[in-house]
Formats: C-alpha cells, sequence, structure tokens
C-alpha cells in the first residue's frame, strides 16, 4: 500500500454524506456532522479537514434557511396557508437541488481523496490544501 492510501480516512466522504443527509432530514444529519467534527477534526487529513469545514458551513446555513422559513411561517400565517407552501415549496425545490449538486460533487470528490471547493462556501476557508 502507498501512504496515500494508507493515511486516507473516510472522514471526508461521511462528512459530505452527512451534509447530503441534512438536506433531507434536517437536524438529524446536522447534528451527526458536528459530532463528526468533534470527534475527527484533529486527526484528519488536510483535504479532509477542507470537506469537513465546507459541509458545515453548507449545511449551518441550509438549516438556517429552513429554521427561517418555519419561523417566519410559524409568526405570519401559520402552516395552512399559500405563504407556507410557496416558502417551503420555494425551499424543497430550488434551494435544496442547488444545495443537493454541491453536495453530489463533494462527495464524488471526498471518495476519490481529491480536493473540492464549492461555489460560494469554498472561498472563505482560508486554509490551503495541498494536493
Amino acid at each position: 500500500m502507498t501512504t496515500e492510501q494508507e493515511t486516507h480516512d473516510h472522514t471526508a466522504a461521511l462528512a459530505e454524506a452527512f451534509f447530503i443527509g441534512n438536506l433531507l432530514f434536517v437536524g438529524v444529519f446536522y447534528l451527526a456532522l458536528w459530532i463528526l467534527y468533534f470527534f475527527r477534526y484533529e486527526k484528519a487529513s488536510a483535504i479532509s479537514r477542507h470537506h469537513l469545514k465546507q459541509t458545515l458551513i453548507c449545511s449551518s446555513f441550509s438549516t438556517g434557511i429552513f429554521i427561517s422559513i418555519n419561523i417566519f411561517i410559524m409568526l405570519t400565517s401559520g402552516y395552512a396557508s399559500v405563504t407556507a407552501l410557496f416558502s417551503l415549496e420555494f425551499y424543497f425545490m430550488l434551494l435544496v437541488p442547488l444545495f443537493l449538486v454541491a453536495g453530489i460533487l463533494g462527495f464524488s470528490k471526498a471518495i476519490k481523496n481529491l480536493d473540492f471547493s464549492c461555489p460560494l462556501i469554498g472561498r472563505f476557508i482560508k486554509e490551503p490544501v495541498p494536493q
């Protein structure tokens, strides 16, 4: 085995999988992603750390949008309204697929142990990743 294969951990792939899961089941996989961060971040490779940071930022952003939409619905017209229907349809039919595309691309790169930068979030992470 080469040293690259020996040092390859699955933290990046797990992080990307938890991010994709968080898009479908908001909250459960978000907590799992934070648990993964606290237990595996220090021992992970640089590429895995980069994937983990990006998925945490993206998951926080998508979870924040979901919670904001639900708070807005509860404070205005309630769930039995056209506003609720439109807001949640907008989230699930427009925003989730955009995050999902980035998650799938990141997952495919994580399996191959390659670096991936999300289109909008990746530029905010300053840590350079060696190739």
